[in-house]
This record gives structure tokens, C-alpha cells and sequence, in this order.
């Protein structure tokens, strides 16, 4: 192969590479725009879902229209306030905190750490 045959070689591959480039270049810009647009639709879904749950506790719409879905969201949101008031029944029996101060009448309990426990550990295997 001469000089002018590899640079014919060259320009070929580069323009390839560079129309290749801009292909996965604009795939990449409309996925991210997609993924805005997504989570904007997610949110208005999710806007428009609780105004009709409203409604729908309201007795303005038969939720029957929309079983066996209401019926399950329903569900799904007892079991979620009943975990929640799990969640806060067992936080005020915690003696340590979410990488919070909590302080009791007699004393004052920081977290455990896990970078604490391994250095105990190595200090450990050091002696």
C-alpha cells in the first residue's frame, strides 16, 4: 500500500468512525431527553392519580370504575401506613440514631460506625 492509498485508508476510517461517533452521539441526547420526558409524564400521572383517589373518596367518581386496581392501591396504602407507624414505634425505642446525637436523661449515644469496627478488628490482629 503507497502513501496515497493509506491516506485514502485513513480518511475512509475517520469519517466512518466520526459518522459513527455522531450517530451514538445523538441515540445518547434523545435517550436523555426520553428519560426527562418520562419522569415528567411520571409525575403528572402521579398528580392526576391522586386527584381521582381524592375524587373517589369524595364519592364524585364510582371507584368501582376502576376496580380491581382501587381496591389494591387502597391496600397497598394501609400496608404502607401501618409500616410507617412500625417504623416510628421502633424509632422511639432506638437507642442509636441515624448518624444523629440522641441523648437520654442519663447518657449520650452516638452510632456505630463500620470503618469503627474494622479498625478494632485490625488492631485486633495487630497485637
Amino acid at each position: 500500500m503507497d502513501k496515497s492509498e493509506g491516506k485514502d485508508w485513513f480518511a475512509k476510517t475517520l469519517n466512518n468512525v466520526t459518522e459513527e461517533t455522531a450517530k451514538v452521539y445523538r441515540i445518547s441526547r434523545l435517550k436523555l431527553e426520553m428519560n426527562s420526558l418520562n419522569k415528567t409524564y411520571n409525575e403528572k400521572m402521579h398528580k392526576i392519580s391522586k386527584r381521582l383517589l381524592k375524587l373517589i373518596e369524595q364519592g364524585e367518581i364510582d371507584g368501582s370504575l376502576f376496580e380491581p386496581e382501587y381496591t389494591s392501591l387502597v391496600q397497598i396504602s394501609e400496608k404502607m401506613e401501618e409500616m410507617e407507624s412500625e417504623i416510628e414505634a421502633i424509632k422511639g425505642n432506638l437507642k442509636f440514631g441515624f448518624g444523629k446525637k440522641k441523648t437520654d436523661d442519663d447518657e449520650k449515644i452516638v452510632d456505630v460506625k463500620a470503618e469503627t469496627i474494622e479498625n478494632d478488628d485490625k488492631k485486633e490482629e495487630n497485637k
